[in-house]
């Protein structure tokens, strides 16, 4: 399994070009940035990440044809597969966090994305494109100087239809906080779908992102995985049920604000040492325990099984999402994670 990591979108391009050297050192194979409406261009970010690494692959997670028309995305994503030498990802996604500054109509999610990856994945130097879409049409198109090696293209899937989907065209597909009883039937989705359109399962990508909060002091790991419950999965039933009983469930769903305001607060929050109000204490950790990997540095080798049990399922590439202090989770991973799926 590939370790590869996540990070915020809240770096500076050349603070971003040091963690990315600093994780190309320590072995990981691609360090991707979350996308936000709000934030820095990650194209242009990764422009200058690309002339200072030379291994490392360079991720956009996840992008949405509803914000950039697939064919200017699938330049942006061409140009810097020519300056990283064939080395850009990307994931496509429905497109969910543009809604809040938008009034965009997303009601054909599905079929978007699926238009968007078919025209990401034909792009090619040599054969003009041309294709018939529903949403996006598009004539004679051919850049010329793209590169022979092409850059990955994920398809962002949880549900059903989107993990079906992405069995027509794309690279792999790149889940996000599905937890690990969830995996094997997502799995077999995917490979079911891989088989109806004739693709062999052999070298497809399954990824899935998995929030990482290991530090050195164990309580500052659980105050950062709470600050961020919200983040996994919004909490929907979807992501929790395994784990919690109907009137469990139903309590975080009717106090879902409980968990949007230590995200937005975090100072207050970490000053009350990290409570929710209306949440017990025992649905909260049960919550941190099963949505992500939270421990201290000491422990880490104690909670790798997780890691492997992913990989047992089927997951071939890991992305541990980074939130506080990334260069010192960068330097753990690097000495205590990557040599472990060697």
């Amino acid at each position: 399994m590939q370790i590869e990591i996540a990070l915020e979108p809240e770096y500076s391009a050349s603070e971003l070009a040091e963690l990315a050297q600093l994780a190309e050192r320590h072995g990981i194979a691609t360090i991707w940035v979350t996308n936000d409406p709000q934030a820095r261009d990650l194209f242009l970010m990764f422009a200058q990440v690309a002339e200072v690494t030379s291994r490392i692959r360079l991720g956009v997670m996840a992008i949405s044809p509803f914000e950039i028309h697939p064919l200017k995305l699938s330049i942006a994503l061409q140009t810097l597969n020519e300056m990283s030498n064939g080395r850009a990802s990307i994931v496509v996604g429905g497109g969910g966090a543009i809604q809040v500054h938008t009034k965009l109509d997303l009601s054909r999610r599905v079929r978007a994305v699926r238009e968007c990856i078919e025209i990401l994945k034909d792009t090619s130097a040599k054969t003009p494109l041309n294709f018939d879409g529903e949403i996006y049409p598009v004539k004679r198109f051919q850049p010329r100087w793209a590169l022979d090696v092409p850059p990955r293209v994920l398809a962002g899937a949880n549900a059903d239809q989107m993990l079906r989907m992405s069995a027509r065209k794309a690279d792999g597909v790149h889940m996000s906080d599905m937890p690990l009883p969830l995996v094997p039937a997502a799995i077999e989705k995917v490979s079911a779908a891989l088989a109806r359109h004739g693709r062999p399962v052999e070298g497809f990508e399954f990824n899935n992102f998995w929030a990482f909060h290991v530090k050195e002091d164990r309580r500052q790991a659980e105050l950062e995985a709470r600050s961020r419950l919200i983040l996994r999965g919004m909490l929907n039933e979807m992501y929790i049920e395994p784990f919690l009983d109907k009137a469990d469930v139903k309590l975080v769903r009717d106090n879902i604000r409980s968990f949007y305001k230590p995200f937005f607060d975090r100072k207050a929050f970490y000053a009350s040492n990290g409570a929710f109000d209306n949440i017990p204490e025992p649905v909260a950790q049960t919550l941190v325990n099963s949505l992500s990997l939270t421990t201290s540095a000491a422990e880490l080798d104690n909670h790798l099984e997780v890691l492997h049990d992913f990989a047992k399922a089927g997951i071939t590439h890991i992305t541990l999402g980074l939130h506080e202090d990334p260069a010192d989770a960068i330097r753990l991973i690097g000495e205590r994670v990557v040599p472990a799926f060697r």
